[in-house]
């Protein structure tokens, strides 16, 4: 059994979950909602990338800033999490979301929480419905973790120093945004200088599921284990993915939340392209 995920059968062997659908799509930001709206799995709670798990966006601090301890703390009582509560997430089955909400939840001190591999797909129509129902609220109490982040300046002056000695620093997005070769976000092309690519999206088939310890393995075989890692991609949510997976070989690893789309909001910050 994996550490960070769960199939559809093992959903009873959770105990007591609370599960949260946060379906999303980057070019269509209501479509999540209006999806849980028309099915859901019975019970769950619909949390939005944009509006629940990320705060408003400013000068720096990238697309998807993070959201502060306390108004993340508020959407979760809301939507009923207790302490001490397990907690099962699903998305589309690309595990983008959903990894962001599994970093989201371990940085703010929850433990136990699990994403389901292949996501909504997985269900069975006896898990769905279209009912609407309120939710009593939660206790659950937020702590950051701040050994999980890293802020811009500890990059920038990765960045202009190339000292690398001790850390490493690792692109998620896909090769050709980490090349350069495309762009079709933000407003620079290329990658922080220093950085090597390892797109998030190698460790999971084309179901959503997560491929096999041994080729996990060597997806990160370039990486030195004795050195600090630090992931990041276009805005802080699909690195929150490699971190969910390294983590399940047993490696620690640190975000930098605001990535790209941070660092390059500070113009003298330079990139490689190709």
């Amino acid at each position: 059994m994996f550490k960070n995920f769960r199939t559809r059968d093992q959903i009873a062997s959770i105990g007591n979950p609370i599960v949260f659908d946060v379906r999303f799509k980057m070019d269509n930001p209501t479509y999540g909602l209006k999806a849980y709206e028309e099915k859901h799995y019975k019970g769950s709670v619909y949390l939005d990338l944009t509006h629940d798990l990320s705060a408003i966006i400013k000068e720096h601090g990238g697309r998807h800033p993070l959201p502060m301890k306390k108004d993340l703390q508020e959407t979760l009582r809301k939507a009923g999490l207790n302490n001490h509560q397990p907690v099962l997430i699903y998305d589309d089955g690309d595990n983008v979301a959903a990894g962001r909400l599994w970093w989201l939840l371990k940085y703010y001190g929850v433990d136990e929480v699990y994403v389901l591999l292949g996501g909504f797909s997985q269900f069975k129509e006896e898990d769905l419905t279209s009912d609407l129902e309120g939710c009593i609220p939660g206790d659950i109490n937020l702590l950051e973790r701040d050994n999980m982040v890293v802020d811009h300046e500890i990059i920038r002056n990765l960045s202009k120093s190339m000292d690398y000695s001790n850390v490493q620093l690792v692109d998620s997005r896909d090769e050709q945004r980490y090349l350069g070769i495309i762009e079709p976000i933000d407003k620079k092309k290329g990658h922080i200088p220093g950085a090597s690519n390892i797109p998030y999206k190698v460790h999971f088939t084309e179901n959503g599921d997560l491929k096999s310890k041994e080729i996990l393995a060597r997806n990160f075989k370039n990486l030195n284990t004795e050195k600090e890692t630090i992931f990041y991609c276009g805005s802080g949510v699909t690195a929150c993915s490699n971190i969910m997976v390294y983590d399940e070989l047993g490696l620690s690893s640190k975000l930098y939340p605001g990535s790209f789309s941070d660092y390059i909001s500070y113009d003298d910050n330079q990139v490689v392209v190709k």
